[in-house]
């Protein structure tokens, strides 16, 4: 199997087929990305294509200077926050709630665990829309993405301590928010 790197070397080299298998790997993984990052399940599938067509269009000056996926989720950043500047900011707790999560396999069967994390998930993921921007990022990134400090520097363009920094502050900012839901149950996901 080729490594994303050479992927995207053969993509500048005009393979189609190399650009379709990398986003065979990541569609499904910058849609949800997207989707957590804008709260806006109509709109997750039209930016990860907007984000795979900025890929498309830039293979020609691809250097392969960090990881594919480092340079795939800044794409999907800058993306998400552009869409999200021309959003009105007045959104209220119930139209947060009602577009909230993964998409996911709808034919899973539910139990009571299930249930909970999900609803932990969706109290999470509220509590992420009141924090700074760029904290919120690195969270995202290095929780749910599985990005190092190290990577999502590269995406904020900061140093590590900066993303460090920020994960750290947001974790307490979203503790504080989500006290009330932990005490119910147990601590799952910050």
């Amino acid at each position: 199997m080729q490594s994303d790197i050479e992927l995207m070397l053969r993509t500048k080299a005009g393979d189609d087929g190399a650009f379709s298998e990398l986003m065979k790997r990541h569609y499904k993984g910058v849609v949800n990305y997207i989707y957590r990052f804008t709260n806006m399940r109509d709109n997750s599938e039209d930016l990860a294509q907007e984000v795979f067509l900025r890929v498309y269009r830039s293979a020609k000056n691809y250097r392969p200077e960090a990881k594919f996926s480092t340079w795939l989720y800044k794409i999907a950043t800058n993306v998400s926050l552009t869409h999200l500047k021309g959003r009105p900011k007045n959104l209220s707790l119930d139209e947060i709630e009602e577009t909230r999560g993964d998409i996911e396999d709808r034919r899973v069967p539910i139990t009571d665990d299930i249930i909970y994390r999900k609803e932990m998930k969706e109290h999470i993921f509220k509590a992420l829309e009141f924090l700074p921007e760029r904290e919120k990022v690195a969270i995202m990134l290095c929780k749910y993405e599985g990005f190092s400090y190290e990577e999502v520097s590269e995406v904020l363009e900061c140093t590590v301590g900066a993303v460090k920094a920020y994960v750290h502050r947001g974790r307490m900012k979203l503790i504080d928010i989500l006290e009330p839901h932990l005490a119910k149950g147990g601590g799952y996901g910050v």
